[in-house]
């Protein structure tokens, strides 16, 4: 049987080929721009696990970085993007409120570069990649990735 985790390590992005990454923990009455300062601003991907109970899951598979025509990058890194609005409210709301409607003890917030010096991925392309892998093991989508 396969576990959410199975999803990421797995994938054509070998999350330990990706040189910059991280995780940061995130509990209601956290200051969500001080437990992120560590995520760089360069586009990239990140997934969100809900702990709860004793049960963790993967709730999210999300990206920060739109690539234009011209090669350039939309102005949303990676901790921009984690600190920017959800749903019309402020991200630091938005995860209070899942923390709170779940009843979670915390929100895991793993992120990677995908496109920097030394790598070219873009974004959107493991973004997908990810969320066809989730899609091939659970037939369904992340609970809180309303569509791809």
């Amino acid at each position: 049987m396969s576990s959410e985790s199975d999803v990421l390590p797995n994938s054509p992005m070998e999350r330990n080929s990706i040189k910059t990454n991280g995780h940061f923990f995130f509990t209601k009455g956290d200051k969500l721009k001080e437990a992120s300062i560590d995520v760089p601003n360069l586009p990239g991907i990140y997934y969100i696990y809900r702990l709860c109970r004793g049960k963790i899951d993967l709730v999210y598979i999300g990206k920060s970085g739109t690539m234009k025509a011209n090669g350039k990058f939309k102005d949303q890194s990676l901790n921009k993007r984690l600190n920017d609005k959800q749903d019309g409210i402020s991200q630091q709301k938005y995860f209070e409120q899942k923390i709170e409607r779940d009843g979670s003890d915390a929100l895991d917030i793993y992120w990677s570069v995908t496109f920097d010096e030394n790598h070219c991925d873009l974004p959107s392309y493991v973004e997908g990649l990810l969320l066809q892998r989730y899609f091939e093991i659970y037939g369904r989508l992340p609970e809180w990735n309303e569509e791809y």
